[in-house]
């Protein structure tokens, strides 16, 4: 019996060769899409599951508000682990990385390396997170101080293939030796953080420090299986005041209980391991993480593309209805009931289902690279294993199958008999108000991704083209200017001998940087109205190197000695601070008994864009840099840059011969923040362009039986004088009607979802009208297209031809 369903569906098949080719590649198209974004979904979902105590590991955050400025980062102070780890049975282990030391140079003989994944991190890493060892005992690599682990890529870049435990690397400006303890595998790709080398903590001063109010580590706790986070978090308010209280106390002269009565807030959280890339979007997170908006909207439109692509299939073999009705009715007055036919028209679903299956799988070996390329990951078809990926085809394979075949099935096998047979009358028509709703939901998904689109490119578009407060265009920054000591001014007059440098700054941070705060108090204000506010530390010639536009006063001078303990304050610090006179206004950054040390605000700068555009524009104290300078900026004409970096690297090498010079465009840094946004940007785009295209495919089958049915009726309107136009407006009509209904659905989906997506930038585009009916002209357009290629060719036909059709 099988045999025989086999036989007859492939006879159908190649009898309908038009008709199958189209459902194949529909069907094909879907499902190697939605295959590409379920591998992106999965792998999405995958970060830091290779660790065995996945599901025990949190990291500890803070989270406060300071006179109404909020701070929540992935940070916490540096005596926080080993105390909770001390004091909370609960707590198995800790760790705690710090990394703000900057990029050290290594060296090893004659080979020098900046190494950006330089991590300290405690010698119970190993107890937390996971990772495999290929050299050394990982109980012991980070017990002593002066150690350094590496993995293996970062060992052989050194050492090759050679065990290199034992060997000796200078780290640092110092030129620190550091003992090789061990070599690891390291993380995978799908880890929220990554390192190349990993040095001891007890190899810097932050190790023992019992300072509770400054937050630069990240700490890491692993919690017993048979505890619960919640009761750990229970106690960590009364942890804080314990330890912290004092402290601040000693410092700005008010308990705990007095901060806290002042409407300030501040504590700690404790964030699962789990939620770190999708949902964290905390300051100071180690790297940019991803969006699970992003992945909740993917995964839909992954269902989309497999709903339109079985609608497609389901339209077309209910529109053929009347084709297979005869059939029908013979194969039942020969004695086939009704299970029988199902199960034929079934197998033919089936058949239809595995051949686009392969055909996916093909196209999805061949587009995969293009992807990746695009989103930055190394997705495979393996990625999921091998058992997980047949999983995933069979059950997309029986999902497709059976619901894109099923009520053709039912709906064919229902035929009576007696109706089909008298004078072959056509039931298949039937089935034409369910084709009419599927095809609109078509148009409903399709004018709604369309409308997605166009927010998420139009909003990536207005973040490149937004003005920051600030020019960013032709400025080159310098990492590591720490390394020149005491030689930066020396550094920045010899680049400004070159006529193609114009301006050369020296900060500790720049816009779109980690950017720390600093604890301000108003002159003449009590203890507890003290404020947490951003602040960088930069020379006489920020302003003018990044093109800020003071509002008032002036910037720093050189010939103003009382310049180096002045201030300058963003608007959004001023309205913080409820300055109505900042410039007769003082700041004290010292606190308590005679250390007081009332600072003057020189200027007020307008207020610019230093953080992400995901955040608001937050108060913001540039203080004179002194000695903090970390970074240099230099700003280029533009007409040589060629030549202008030639001569910043000559400079560098001068000054620094045994250390390499790091820059990068400030322009590529700022994009580099929003990278996952573009990402989403694109992903949007080609999956709306596959969608289109998988429902115009369904309206050329659907257009193309319409077209045949509606043979004669074209031959008698002709013969009765109907020009073509507009027996092309006949035809078409219906068509229309469904976009137009569809577009009363779709624009309020698509304003809902957007509007949701929005919501992350403060600084965001309006929906517009435009958006929306350029949406539905699109997709009308396209559809337009494609029904009216089809229908001319039975519209213009000879009507002789068409009145002896059938």
């Amino acid at each position: 019996m099988a045999r025989n369903y086999l036989i007859i569906a492939l006879r159908n098949a190649w009898r309908n060769k038009g008709y199958t080719l189209i459902n194949i590649l529909g069907l094909a198209t879907g499902i190697a899409a939605s295959l590409i974004i379920l591998l992106f979904v999965v792998d999405e979902l995958s970060f830091d599951r290779h660790n065995e105590h996945f599901s025990n590991i949190y990291r500890i955050c803070i989270r406060g508000k300071i006179q109404g400025n909020e701070l929540e980062a992935a940070l916490s102070n540096a005596p926080m682990g080993a105390t909770m780890k001390s004091e909370f049975p609960e707590v198995r282990e800790f760790t705690r990385l710090y990394t703000f030391d900057g990029d050290p140079i290594v060296r090893y003989e004659d080979q020098v390396f900046i190494e950006e994944n330089f991590y300290y991190a405690d010698s119970t890493f190993f107890n937390v997170f996971t990772v495999p060892a290929v050299y050394g005992d990982p109980a012991r690599m980070l017990n002593r101080p002066n150690t350094v682990v590496l993995t293996r890529e970062t060992a052989e870049k050194y050492f090759g293939k050679e065990d290199p435990v034992g060997r000796l690397l200078k780290v640092g400006q110092d030129e620190e030796a550091f003992e090789v303890t061990g070599v690891v595998e390291g993380f995978p790709k799908n880890s929220h953080f990554h390192f190349n080398m990993l040095g001891s903590m007890t190899s810097i001063h932050i190790a023992d420090v019992e300072y509770w109010l400054g937050n630069n580590n990240y700490t890491y706790l692993l919690i017993r299986e048979d505890s619960h986070p919640d009761v750990v978090q229970a106690k960590i308010p009364e942890l804080v005041s314990r330890y912290m209280g004092p402290q601040l106390l000693e410092i700005i002269g008010v308990t705990m209980e007095e901060f806290l009565a002042g409407g300030n807030e501040y504590g700690y959280f404790l964030q699962p391991l789990k939620e770190i890339h999708l949902e964290s979007d905390l300051q100071f997170e180690i790297n940019p993480g991803g969006s699970k908006t992003s992945v909740i909207i993917f995964s839909v439109i992954a269902l989309f593309l497999i709903i339109i692509a079985s609608i497609n299939f389901m339209n077309l073999a209910t529109a053929s209805a009347a084709k297979r009705s005869t059939e029908v009715g013979i194969r039942k007055v020969a004695g086939a009931d009704k299970k029988r036919l199902v199960w034929q028209f079934l197998t033919e679903s089936f058949l239809t289902t595995l051949v686009a299956m392969a055909v996916a799988v093909v196209l999805v070996e061949l587009f995969l690279p293009s992807f990746n390329n695009l989103t930055g990951k190394e997705l495979d078809l393996t990625s999921v294993g091998i058992a997980g990926l047949i999983a995933g085809l069979f059950m997309i394979a029986v999902f497709v199958g059976f619901a894109s075949g099923s009520y053709p099935a039912f709906f064919l096998s229902s035929f009576k008999p007696v109706d089909v047979l008298k004078s072959g009358a056509l039931r298949g028509i039937r089935g034409s108000y369910l084709r009419s709703i599927l095809v609109t939901f078509q148009f409903v998904i399709t004018i709604v991704l369309f409308i997605c689109t166009l927010v998420v490119n139009r909003q990536m578009r207005y973040i490149q083209s937004k003005d920051l407060g600030f020019e960013k265009e032709n400025l080159v920054v310098i990492d590591r200017a720490y390394v020149l000591e005491d030689r930066v001014e020396a550094f920045r007059q010899e680049l400004l001998k070159d006529p193609s440098i114009e301006q050369v700054t020296a900060s500790s941070a720049v816009p779109g940087g980690l950017i720390g705060d600093n604890a301000y108090l108003p002159e003449g204000a009590a203890s507890d109205q003290t404020f947490s506010i951003h602040t960088i530390y930069a020379d006489w010639d920020f302003g003018e190197t990044y093109n800020l536009e003071l509002v008032e006063g002036r910037w720093f001078r050189k010939d103003f000695p009382t310049d180096s303990s002045a201030l300058v304050l963003n608007q959004a610090a001023v309205r913080a601070l409820a300055f109505e006179d900042p410039l007769n206004s003082r700041l004290n950054t010292s606190f308590g008994g005679d250390t007081a040390d009332p600072r003057p605000i020189i200027g007020v700068v307008r207020d610019f864009n230093f953080q992400s555009l995901h955040q608001e524009i937050k108060p913001l104290i540039i203080q004179f840099a002194g000695s903090r300078t970390h970074q240099i900026t230099v700003r280029m004409s533009g007409n040589q840059t060629a030549k202008s970096l030639e001569y910043i690297e000559a400079t560098w090498n001068s000054f620094m011969e045994q250390q390499p010079v790091h820059m990068t465009f400030l322009k590529d840094d700022l994009t580099r923040l929003y990278q996952n946004d573009e990402k989403t940007a694109v992903v949007f785009s080609v999956f709306s362009i596959l969608a289109m295209f998988i429902a115009a495919l369904g309206l050329l089958g659907l257009a193309s039986f319409s077209a045949a049915q509606r043979t004669k009726e074209v031959g008698i309107r002709k013969a009765m004088g109907a020009s073509i136009s507009s027996v092309l407006v006949t035809l078409s009509r219906e068509y229309v009607w469904l976009i137009l209904i569809a577009t009363l659905a779709a624009w309020p989906l698509g304003y809902f979802f957007m509007k949701g997506w929005l919501q992350d930038y403060p600084s965001r585009i309006s929906l517009e009208p435009m958006i929306f009916i350029f949406s539905t002209l699109l997709a009308a357009f396209i559809a337009a297209v494609t029904v009216i290629l089809r229908v001319y060719q039975t519209a213009s036909a000879n009507p002789v031809r068409s009145l002896r059709y059938e």
